[in-house]
């Protein structure tokens, strides 16, 4: 006789097969695996996972945001130690609060040099108006504007000889003459002292970091330091002819208004106390105003500050050389008119509100063509403006 053969014993903890949960195996089943079966297993204890294999920690993911890379700013250029208290974007002002400021001359001069690096943002309004009689539901009659077109420009890429590189034309950094009429730790503009001005007379010029340390030696209640940034190169006049010429000729009989604002100009520098912190929060502001004080601390605030507005940084569109030729960073004035020329006219036949940008130079026609150099002009403003969309941002609320 054979001997009797056991049959196996099912285990208590059956393997499971490979991609196919524990909670997915059938409970009514307690035999072995067939022998037919041609399902994969794997142990019940898995092998030990290098560290490679893990994922990664989560305090290694938990890292604040990075700050956003400036194309428009020369490689190497540290982030600015003292943040803006407040920043006005309609007019383009920054205000900063920060007690290093108003004693640490050394530290006043870097902080003007590292403003002096951002460049200013000049551009191109254009905008046309008319007023019309419209009569109202309760059948009175009342005269209202109408903006016919309001178009705007930038130049800022026209203040670089090679965007790519951050390199801009030229940048510098002065200080006001003697003979011109500026705050110079006073309420009121006046010369410098000995040139029309109070005071003993002094030698030469004084630099910024001579301006930076008065300003940080003044015992004033009140302070402020002022910084601009000034764009300068252009014949303005001559391009806002050019430019009423241009949209006269379409037989347009409105108000016509061409300017030319620069924001991002502007730096304000108060020193750090409880009155200009209150001087600078929107909403105390507000309470003066609706509550009519400003009539009062407004006058008390301007006699109280000494102001200083010696320190600027200029950014020029071209210059002269020393045999008297005129050079331009990218484009001369009637190149750029002549490249803005139709986009503009067509804008305005549109009734256009808003900005002009790189797709209104290519649906112009102003395609690139490797044999023509006003073309190539034309293609190198275009991948310009573009650096200038990535720096300050585009496509957001407004």
């Amino acid at each position: 006789m054979g001997k009797f053969q056991d049959e196996p014993i099912p285990s208590p903890n059956p393997a499971t097969p490979v991609g196919e949960s524990p909670s997915s195996i059938n409970l009514n089943s307690h035999g072995g695996p067939s022998l037919n079966s041609t399902e994969r297993y794997f142990d019940d204890d898995p092998t030990e996972l290098h560290a490679d294999d893990l994922p990664p920690l989560y305090s290694d993911l938990e890292q604040g945001p990075s700050e956003p890379i400036n194309p428009l700013l020369p490689p190497g250029t540290n982030a600015l130690k003292v943040r803006p208290f407040l920043q006005d974007k309609n007019k383009g002002i920054e205000y900063y609060l920060d007690h290093r400021l108003d004693t640490n001359p050394e530290f006043l001069a870097e902080h003007l040099a590292h403003l002096a690096v951002i460049p200013p943002r000049p551009h191109v309004h254009i905008r046309g108006v008319h007023s019309e009689q419209v009569r109202k539901s309760d059948g009175k009659s009342e005269r209202r504007e109408i903006v016919d077109f309001n178009l705007q420009i930038e130049l800022t890429h026209l203040l670089y000889e090679d965007i790519q590189a951050q390199r801009p034309f030229l940048r510098e950094n002065t200080t006001a003459g003697n003979f011109e009429k500026v705050r110079r730790g006073t309420v009121f503009p006046t010369r410098a002292p000995g040139f029309g001005g109070a005071g003993v007379a002094e030698e030469g010029t004084p630099s910024v970091e001579e301006w930076c340390s008065r300003y940080c030696r003044s015992r004033a209640g009140l302070k402020n330091f002022s910084f601009e940034r000034q764009v300068e190169g252009w014949d303005f006049e001559l391009l806002r002819g050019k430019l009423e010429t241009l949209l006269r000729s379409t037989n347009y009989r409105g108000r016509l208004a061409v300017e030319f604002p620069v924001l991002n100009a502007r730096v304000e520098i108060y020193n750090d106390c409880l009155t200009n912190r209150w001087r600078l929060t929107k909403w105390i502001e507000m309470i003066f105003v609706f509550t009519l004080m400003f009539v009062f601390t407004w006058p008390w605030l301007l006699l109280r500050t000494a102001r200083w507005e010696t320190v600027n940084a200029r950014w020029h569109l071209s210059a002269v050389d020393t045999v008297g030729r005129k050079k331009y960073a990218t484009l001369s004035e009637e190149q750029w008119y002549n490249m803005w020329a139709r986009p503009i006219q067509k804008a305005a036949l549109e009734r256009r509100q808003g900005t002009l940008d790189q797709g209104d130079l290519n649906r112009a026609g102003l395609t690139p063509d490797p044999q023509g150099s006003f073309a190539s002009a034309v293609q190198a403003g275009v991948d310009a403006m573009g650096v200038v969309n990535r720096s300050f941002g585009w496509g957001g609320d407004s």
